[in-house]
């Protein structure tokens, strides 16, 4: 196989299963945080989803509120897409790296869904904070924004919390995920 197809195998794939893996991730995190289920980003997010979910439900029933055949879902796309991307770069991987690797990878989404989140509901909070989609934003990001807002007071009116939360999301990338997929990948491929 030619270099420039492998390329454009593996830009596809990676494009392909992340922007899969980005919906699903927020469908779990819509479904923990019980979210409008009425409104219509929630129902946008589940169609996309639901022709998966719902056959898998039967045999992966929720724990409390969280939704665990998507998470299931999430794990199995994680590590299908980066058997594919070894295949195709480096060769038979181990599975125990692999593991690793899906694992890392399901943490580096979920910290990224919910960094998105908080960027898009301040921005939407200074250009249009009547948005239709504010309240569903908030609901969403809730878990990560509510202790910040618990210790910094509203300045004249502004809320500033969402900048403290980013600087740690995008920490935590850095230090935890990004020494977990290293090893990931060391021990896949060593």
């Amino acid at each position: 196989m030619s270099d420039t197809l492998r390329t454009a195998l593996l830009f596809l794939i990676t494009t392909v299963f992340d922007l899969y893996l980005f919906i699903l991730t927020i469908r779990l995190v819509l479904a923990w945080v019980h979210a409008d289920y009425f409104h219509p980003a929630t129902q946008f997010i589940i169609t996309l989803t639901d022709f998966l979910v719902k056959p898998l439900r039967k045999y992966i029933p929720n724990y409390k509120r969280l939704e665990t055949t998507t998470l299931v879902l999430i794990f199995i796309f994680e590590l299908i897409k980066f058997f594919l991307i070894s295949i195709l770069s480096f060769g038979l991987p181990d599975i125990f790296g692999l593991i690793i690797l899906a694992f890392s990878n399901m943490l580096k989404l979920l910290i990224e869904t919910f960094f998105y989140a908080i960027l898009l509901q301040a921005i939407l909070s200074w250009l249009q904070p009547g948005s239709p989609i504010a309240r569903v934003l908030e609901k969403f990001t809730g878990p990560v924004l509510r202790p910040f807002q618990r210790i910094i007071p509203l300045i004249n009116g502004f809320d500033v919390s969402p900048i403290p939360a980013l600087i740690i999301l995008q920490l935590l990338n850095m230090t935890l995920v990004s020494q977990l997929i290293y090893i990931g990948w060391r021990v896949a491929f060593e």
